[in-house]
């Protein structure tokens, strides 16, 4: 039998659909506050807004006699009739927001419009009208949320930890803080400020404190007919994931073909992007999504080109020849003690052999260098034919001789029954991932830096969310500045920053303790592939032998970090079978 749902029940299905956790109370009302003019805009929560979320702001305000029916559904003040629907221009336009936040809490809003003599307050608890009355006010407009899906228990309790739901709302600020540098944002947690942007000047301004200057940053932009694009690109070394910060005329989506776009111009758009299009509100249908994070192009091809284009121009500005070199790097006395180079990314273990082209790699023994280059110095022969008894550890120089280096940069040797071609670029990762992990196998002291580092504030934010976590690992920071960095050996050139930002990422991946350690400093060494030599880069005979004696000196030296190859063994035997020896 079909019957009407009651109308507690098909509003509170409704909210559901529109407000999902407390970061969809937060864009939700961000969005308001950005319609309403607001230039200052400040977030106070409590438990990660689940239990308290208030947003105030100094827009253009609500007038006392509508605050009823701006609560609601389907009330707005942003569109009048049908066409409208087809040119919106304003980031609200239903009359949903509102009364579906309403439906789920216990709500209390403060308003005074900018032309009022006085102004006005509402309360109301799961959408029902509990006091409605004038009140002394200042202009804009302060809505407090209390109790986020009390009468959904089943929706409450599916909801992450304080912290995990205080980060999803700093990543909401921080997006529109990006493309919104002339309002101010502030967020407070339990009263302690956890992030403050005062206005920039312009979107680059606000890329510069979100993502540092650690790093380049590309950007391409173009236009074809109405349609703008804009593209900036932050090739994070330690990630493998490509964020895409999209925004349709200031609209932040998500959308499949944008992200199609930005990965066929390149496989390797690991990193952070940030992607705005501007074009006639006709043009793009923003009516297809409840939570309005989905649009649908009237001419998606159009808007898939041009992204691919300026997404192409950025990766040929990074792989150019004649491209400006990378910001300088950090003094050389800019950590004690002294750094040294180190390398990249930790993959599971490999297994104790393996055999390409019939050879194994094996351990063995210590051994004596007759090279005076490393001579006394103890490492392990692992480059043997498959079932060849070992031989003498003083005949190694003897047994392996440098040939040469070939036009791509391949260095090539000439072992006792193959020649062996090795990819100096993987084979330098591997010895420097392995001397980071070395490090690891102790406790982790903490390095003192003689010149503290500013830290970003898109970063500070997410560090004072784990100040212990990062303590613990041996982080220290202070007025904002990074003070203190873990002491690992072989970390090369890694700035302070990049080994905050590399440990703040693995802290999100893992919530457990123990993998979340593992994860810290997996990403941290991944960063060191940075240091790794270049294929191409020319070698003397004696660079070259030293680069194979360390090489076997590795636990797993077979393969790079990230699964590549070292070495390739073609065996003399074959060699004399292609010739017809």
């Amino acid at each position: 039998m079909i019957k009407r749902l009651a109308p507690d029940i098909s509003t509170r299905i409704a909210a559901g659909e529109v407000i999902e956790r407390p970061s969809s109370v937060a864009k939700e009302l961000i969005e308001n506050s950005l319609d309403a003019g607001a230039r200052t805009i400040s977030i106070q929560t409590e438990q990660g807004g689940k239990s308290s979320f208030v947003i105030e702001d100094d827009g253009c305000g609500i007038p006392c006699a509508e605050l009823p029916l701006a609560l609601e559904r389907y009330a707005t003040s942003k569109i009048t009739d049908i066409e409208d629907l087809e040119r919106i221009s304003t980031l609200g336009y239903r009359g949903e927001a509102l009364a579906s936040i309403a439906a789920v809490s216990r709500m209390e809003i403060r308003s005074k419009a900018a032309e009022a003599e006085a102004g006005g307050l509402i309360r109301c608890e799961a959408g029902e009208i509990t006091l409605h009355t004038e009140t002394p006010a200042k202009p804009g407009t302060r809505i407090q949320i209390d109790d986020l899906f009390f009468n959904l228990p089943a929706r409450r309790k599916f909801l992450k930890t304080s912290s995990a739901e205080l980060r999803r709302i700093v990543q909401i600020v921080n997006d529109y803080a990006l493309i919104h540098p002339e309002v101010t944002f502030r967020l407070y947690e339990e009263s302690k400020k956890i992030l403050e942007y005062t206005g920039a000047a312009c979107v680059e301004d606000t890329l510069l404190r979100r993502w540092g200057r650690q790093t380049k940053i590309y950007h391409s932009e173009s236009q074809s007919g109405s349609l703008s694009a804009r593209l900036w690109w932050n090739p994070i070394p330690d990630s493998r994931r490509v964020v895409i910060m999209l925004f349709v005329n200031g609209r932040r989506v998500q959308d499949a073909a944008i992200r199609a776009a930005l990965s066929t111009a390149d496989a390797a758009a690991y990193g952070e992007w940030l992607v705005l299009l501007d074009l006639p509100p006709q043009d793009v249908d923003v009516n297809i999504h409840p939570t309005k994070e989905e649009v649908r192009f009237r001419r998606s091809g159009e808007a898939f080109k041009i992204v691919y284009d300026n997404a192409k121009a950025i990766f040929a500005q990074r792989h150019s020849i004649a491209a400006p070199p990378l910001p300088p790097s950090a003094p050389d006395d800019f950590m004690t003690p002294p750094r040294t180079a180190f390398e990249a990314e930790a993959l599971p273990a490999a297994p104790a052999a393996y055999s390409p082209n019939g050879w194994t790699f094996q351990k063995k023994g210590p051994w004596r260098a007759a090279s005076p280059l490393s001579a006394g110095a103890a490492t392990e022969n692992i480059f043997t034919p498959a079932e060849e008894p070992p031989r003498a550890e003083e005949e190694f120089l003897f047994d392996k001789n440098y040939v040469g280096q070939s036009a791509e940069g391949f260095l090539i040797f000439d072992f006792p029954d193959a020649l062996a071609v090795m990819d100096p670029h993987a084979a330098h990762e591997r010895i420097l991932f392995e001397e980071i992990c070395e490090s690891f196998k102790d406790n982790i002291a903490t390095q003192w830096l003689t010149l503290p580092m500013e830290i970003p504030q898109a970063v500070a934010a997410e560090a004072a969310l784990y100040e212990k976590e990062l303590a613990a690992l041996g982080f220290r920071t202070e007025g904002g500045r990074v003070t203190a960095v873990p002491a690992i050996k072989g970390k090369g050139h890694l700035s302070p920053i990049d080994m905050l930002r590399s440990a703040l990422r693995g802290m999100e991946t893992e919530n457990d303790p123990v993998k979340r350690d593992r994860e810290v400093w997996w990403r941290m060494a991944r960063l060191a592939c940075r240091d790794a030599v270049k294929l191409g880069r020319r070698f003397e005979t004696e660079e070259a032998l030293d680069l194979l004696r360390r090489l076997e000196r590795c636990d797993t030296p077979y393969t790079c970090p990230h699964g590549r190859p070292t070495v390739f063994l073609i065996e003399n035997k074959k060699l004399r079978d292609w010739f017809e020896r």
